[in-house]
């Protein structure tokens, strides 16, 4: 990359210069710069622009799907396929520059191939982190050693193929209630886990529930997202997760004082979570469509609000700055920042999953079946 910066600057002032034989405009002010264009037969005709090789590369970068897929290279299939096949310094080096190179190539390949949706893309960049975890925990849970760099790298080589698989049928909000479906439930079950773990002793085996309930909360995610009778938008996931930390907030706020047991927190915490879940879904996601910049704006609302509940409770509080009325005022003000985003966003009502909506009757199908014309004719299609 760094071989072609000089040819793109120097590419962008030869592409700002005029065709030869093209009269340069005269600088308009205001509204005489609303000129009407001349017609096609007084306008000169330049020259035909041709397609340069940096102004390909430069066009396959800005394309998110190529460009994350060659940062996941870099970052997570070259080092983990390096580990993976190498033990010495010099064979890996080359190990890594194989796949990193490579993965760029691959992408461009298949973004040529194929056409990639937005949830596609989404899944194709989160699904290989959660399958490189999901790989080394289950490696981890049958080797009991920590060395699991092949299981990283199978595992980013899975979630990437079951992405562009998987992605082809979902929505840009389902693709992204799968990635949250296995956060959330593996999470939910390696916290479940620890909390009974009196010993502290059982981490092969919460390794492995881990790995199970992430595949499985994947496919869960994705049902809730498709199938549930309100729509669910990807910026609807993204405030799922601000209700779920908020819970979190709030049920440690009855565990903060005093000195309770791992059990107790865990469980305090992981209740927290589900019920901030609940109210989320039923508070944000139900009666609201979010947009993905709209989700983002709710977390931040969530987090300025919780940081003025916090730092409300230090000003007025006892020598003990972190105790149950820090985290209860802490979620309280997150709760009220998030009312206050989206009071300032508006009423945003959710489109709903209808069966209008759903069911689609072509006219034409109609017309040729009734003239008898030979041939097979989509007449009602029902979407799920």
């Amino acid at each position: 990359m760094r071989r072609l910066l000089p040819l793109l600057l120097l590419a962008l002032p030869l592409a700002a210069q005029e065709l030869p034989g093209v009269p340069k405009p005269r600088l308009e002010l205001a509204d005489s710069a609303r000129r009407a264009e001349p017609p096609a037969a007084a306008r000169p005709s330049g020259a035909p622009m041709r397609d340069s090789g940096v102004t390909a590369v430069a066009r396959i970068a800005r394309t998110p799907f190529v460009r994350n897929q060659t940062l996941l290279g870099i970052v997570l299939y070259g080092p983990s396929f390096a580990a993976t096949v190498a033990d010495r310094p010099v064979p890996a080096v080359a190990a890594y520059l194989v796949m990193a190179g490579g993965s760029f190539f691959a992408a461009a390949e298949l973004a040529r191939d194929l056409r990639i949706t937005e949830g596609m893309e989404l899944l194709a960049t989160r699904a290989p982190i959660l399958g490189a975890a999901t790989g080394a925990a289950g490696q981890y849970s049958l080797t009991g050693e920590n060395d699991y760099a092949a299981g990283i790298f199978f595992g980013s080589m899975l979630g990437t193929t079951a992405a562009l698989t998987l992605g082809q049928r979902l929505t840009t909000g389902a693709a992204m209630a799968s990635v949250f479906g296995a956060e959330a439930v593996a999470g939910l079950a390696i916290g479940t886990m620890y909390a009974f773990d009196e010993d502290y002793t059982n981490t092969r085996a919460r390794a492995a529930v881990g790995a199970g309930a992430a595949v499985a909360g994947m496919q869960l995610g994705a049902m809730y997202g498709t199938y549930s009778r309100y729509n669910v938008t990807a910026g609807d996931v993204q405030a799922l997760w601000t209700a779920s930390l908020i819970g979190a907030t709030a049920g440690g706020a009855f565990v903060a004082n005093g000195h309770p047991g791992h059990k107790t927190s865990t469980l305090a915490l992981l209740g927290g979570a589900v019920t901030g879940l609940v109210a989320g879904d039923r508070l944000l996601v139900r009666p609201i469509d979010h947009a993905r910049g709209e989700g983002t704006l709710v977390a931040a609302g969530g987090l300025a609000g919780a940081l003025m509940g916090g730092g409300v409770a230090v000003l007025v509080g006892s020598s003990d700055r972190f105790n149950a009325v820090t985290a209860a005022l802490g979620a309280a003000g997150a709760i009220g920042g998030v009312w206050m985003v989206e009071r300032w966003m508006g009423s945003r009502p959710d489109a709903g999953r209808r069966v209008s909506t759903r069911l689609t009757v072509t006219p034409q199908s109609l017309a040729l079946a009734a003239s008898r014309v030979p041939g097979t004719h989509s007449l009602v299609r029902f979407t799920f």
